[in-house]
């Protein structure tokens, strides 16, 4: 072993470099294609050198008083190193070398790499760098990043020596050094490229939502207008279904206005009876019910009032209504019914929709309101997106409100929501 007192013979500076024939390995090409995508992703090639890297290959040459000390990323052409101490010139300044390399064998392993005298076995004395550089002895660990080698942090030196334990251990330790840092680097440039998509798919959002609800004002006026002239003249059979379409109308208005408004506008909160706004979602959704040949009923409510965006918990009540129908079968019951969340006068009231379908297993009750997802049955009706019930818990929550969901299969579904009191 060096002491650091006594450095190391200098390399020598590197000759033209000269590529180590290997023999193809056809099971190999599929992991090298995934080893070499990750060489790419990682965005290490021809990278700027950095002090945090530099300091790391400087503590480890003078630590085990080494020649030279680097960090390489391996391609398929050459050694790119993103650090390096101790490399002789022209290579201190070119960073990379083409060719076959000590890096190349540590490619495929899971530890240390270490070999006492290069010449002492013809296959170590046939890699280019024992002349070009005159190594003769090597040490490497193996780099990962996504799950693959992508290089290697290695020690070299001059001379032969038998590697410690200790000097072995205090490699692997710098090398995981090395490797926190590239998972760290990864993990920042994941969770930026999640929130800039995340910021862009909200303005599309946004800006869709804007036009269509600019876009409904004008058809919803007309029916308004036409379903009150109606009305005027009404035979009184129709009394209660041109009632529907008025109440319908109010509330698919009062819904667009909140599209329109600006995110960052306080929501229009109002203090309204608990059955009024149950038995106003059911009025709105009784013509699907009619439709799906599904009964739709009110159940017991609390005489409470709850402080809310009445058009927002319309929009829930219905929506939830609306998954009720769509997975119940003909001839069954859609129910609609609350109670106090604890003993009469107490601050929350809760109300749920229940019904009697095809019912949900637990992973997909965990799944439920997870944005953009959809159980095996829902893809199959292709009749969603799988943002009913994210846009539920979010507009529940906006409201200080909660969500749960039981439900088994073949036994039905019940969702309820729980609303503070006014």
């Amino acid at each position: 072993m060096h002491h650091p007192a006594t450095p190391s013979p200098a390399l020598a500076a590197p000759g033209a470099p000269t590529a180590l024939a290997h023999a193809p390995d056809a099971g190999a090409g599929q992991a090298a294609s995934r080893r070499l995508k990750a060489v790419r992703d990682s965005g290490l090639l021809d990278s700027p050198a950095e002090p945090g890297f530099d300091n790391l290959t400087a503590t480890a040459a003078r630590l085990l008083g080494a020649a030279a000390c680097f960090i390489s990323i391996v391609d398929e052409q050459r050694d790119f190193y993103k650090s390096q101490y101790g490399f002789p010139e022209p290579l201190a300044t070119a960073r990379e070398m083409a060719g076959a390399t000590f890096c190349h064998f540590t490619l495929d392993r899971d530890d240390v790499l270490a070999i006492g005298d290069t010449h002492s076995d013809p296959k170590w004395r046939a890699v280019p760098t024992v002349d070009s550089l005159g190594v003769r002895a090597y040490a490497g660990v193996p780099l990962r990043w996504a799950g693959q080698n992508i290089g290697s942090f290695c020690v070299i030196d001059t001379v032969p020596r038998a590697w410690t334990p200790d000097e072995l251990e205090t490699i692997r330790q710098l090398a995981a050094s090395a490797a926190r840092e590239l998972d760290l680097r990864a993990a920042v440039a994941e969770a930026r490229e999640a929130a800039a998509m995340a910021r862009a798919q909200a303005l599309s959002r946004e800006s869709v939502l804007a036009v269509v609800a600019h876009d409904l004002r004008t058809p919803l006026q007309v029916l308004q207008l036409s379903a009150t002239r109606l009305q005027r003249g009404r035979d009184p059979q129709d009394s209660a279904v041109l009632q529907r379409m008025l109440s319908a109308v109010g509330i698919m208005t009062a819904m667009v206005e909140g599209l329109l408004k600006p995110s960052q506008s306080p929501s229009t909160v109002q203090a309204i009876a608990v059955a009024q706004l149950s038995a106003d979602a059911v009025h709105m959704m009784a013509p699907l019910a009619e439709k799906c040949s599904t009964m739709l009923s009110l159940g017991d409510l609390p005489d409470a009032v709850v402080r809310v965006d009445y058009g927002q918990m319309v929009r829930v009540l219905g929506n939830l209504i609306g998954n009720s129908l769509k997975y119940s079968p003909e001839g069954s019951c859609v129910r609609l019914s609350g109670a106090w969340a604890g003993a009469p006068g107490a601050q929350w009231v809760e109300l749920t929709v229940a019904d009697n379908g095809v019912g949900m297993t637990p992973e997909e009750v965990a799944q439920a309101f997870d944005p953009g997802w959809q159980s095996e049955r829902a893809r199959a009706r292709n009749d969603g997106v799988g943002l009913g019930l994210a846009i539920v818990k979010s507009l529940v929550e906006s409201n200080g409100g909660r969500v749960r969901m039981e439900s088994r299969p073949g036994d039905g579904t019940s969702v309820t929501i729980a609303l503070p009191c006014a």
